[in-house]
């Protein structure tokens, strides 16, 4: 079973549940199946419910936007169409990508996550879990949604990749299909494309040290005023005013001797054109995390008024 309940007593609404909230179940287990619906119509929402992925992304994407579920609770093993493929179906879409996605595997952090390159959930629960927890993780998602829809955001999608310059490919289709979503030209596209895959490469080779098991997440928000990327890495960090036997503004070839013998690719440079190819760049205060700004058509917050240079407040755990 996926769900332990706490005892023999009854479960109470949910108060904060907000009237008519949608959740739409996803599980291949009947017996889960059950359990999962039951606890939430007992928390005070309206279920609906699949056992197969793709009857469920049909579903979703045949609705009116005022049909569609608010949040859906997944299982990442499905017959067919996995958990993971039915997340990136509705992320990569612009009318079902904010609807919050909570991702429950019986697998572990490892073998469920980290496929090379994927589409982030909005939270992640591992089997068996306790009901009080998939409640608090649900309240979390729906109401992070009514907050950035009340910030005007409408498309954000997390990427999840290992350490491994070979995926690169993968990143640059994946990339494509998310400017699609942006009113961009293709010169702008190339440019903060060129300026993603840039930064994503320093937290790979840098801030992670190749090291696979070590993760890099690719956080991307559109809005009506601008696009931004938030790439972090689990790496310690470092200065990026400080990089040692760097490119410099003042003196950019000299460090090249030196990485040569070290065996090092040239440095620095990504940093000094990503400068060029985005309208704003701002580093986290440990060095592990880089925003990149695009506004459309040129334009700038106003003075005074507060810029989207911020962290993504991250709903993966």
């Amino acid at each position: 079973m996926g769900v332990r309940q706490e005892g023999a007593r009854p479960f109470r609404p949910n108060r904060t549940v907000q009237f008519g909230e949608r959740i739409l179940v996803v599980e291949d287990e009947p017996d889960v199946r059950t359990v999962l619906c039951r606890l939430l119509e007992s928390a005070g929402y309206r279920v609906e419910s699949y056992a197969d992925g793709a009857a469920a992304v049909a579903r979703v994407q045949a609705e009116a936007p005022t049909g569609r579920p608010d949040a859906i609770v997944l299982d990442v093993m499905l017959p067919g169409m996995s958990g993971l493929e039915v997340c990136q179906e509705l992320k990569f879409h612009r009318d079902t990508n904010l609807i919050p996605v909570v991702m429950m595997t019986a697998l572990s952090d490892r073998e469920s996550r980290r496929k090379g390159l994927w589409v982030g959930a909005n939270a992640y629960l591992t089997k068996p879990f306790e009901s009080a927890e998939l409640l608090t993780t649900l309240r979390r998602v729906l109401d992070h949604r009514r907050e950035l829809t009340d910030d005007r955001v409408h498309t954000r999608v997390e990427l999840c990749m290992e350490s491994d310059g070979r995926l690169r490919e993968q990143l640059n289709d994946f990339l494509s299909r998310l400017f699609l979503l942006t009113p961009l030209s293709e010169e702008e596209v190339h440019r903060i494309r060129y300026a993603v895959m840039e930064m994503t490469d320093n937290a790979i080779e840098w801030g992670n040290r190749r090291r696979k098991e070590l993760t890099v997440n690719l956080a991307y928000e559109v809005t009506d005023r601008f696009v931004k990327f938030v790439i972090t890495d689990q790496g310690e960090g470092f200065n990026p005013e400080r990089l040692p036997h760097a490119a410099a503004d003042d003196d950019p070839v000299s460090h090249m001797l030196i990485r040569e013998k070290l065996g090092i690719r040239d440095g620095g440079f990504g940093i000094m054109i990503t400068r060029g190819m985005v309208d704003e760049i701002q580093y986290n205060q440990t060095g592990n995390q880089v925003t990149l700004v695009k506004w459309f058509g040129g334009a700038k917050r106003a003075a005074g008024t507060a810029g989207p240079n911020g962290p993504f407040s991250s709903q993966a755990t």
